[in-house]
């Protein structure tokens, strides 16, 4: 954990991007196209990241405690995130 997440070339283990964070790195996961990231946080955001430009594309705000996991649904469309503050959300990835 920590308060970036990074991508690397898994063939030669360099660095291509790091994604910056207010507060704490819990999980992070690709889309199925690979094109998107989204990570989960201590600052209670869920964020989808960009993977080629490396930009923010969207931040979803809405729990009430630190964000542990989330993922993509199989088509892409959706995010779905799980907080200690004891909920799981469904959000609109676009």
């Amino acid at each position: 954990m920590g308060i970036t997440a990074r991508l690397w070339n898994t063939t030669d283990g360099t660095l291509i991007k790091t994604f910056r964070h207010e507060g704490w790195v819990n999980s992070c996961a690709f889309s199925f196209d690979d094109k998107l990231i989204v990570t989960a946080c201590d600052d209670k955001t869920v964020r989808i990241w960009d993977t080629q430009s490396g930009q923010l594309k969207r931040t979803l705000a809405g729990h009430q405690d630190s964000v542990r996991s989330s993922c993509f649904s199989a088509d892409g469309n959706r995010v779905i995130s799980a907080s200690d503050d004891r909920t799981a959300r469904i959000w609109d990835a676009q």
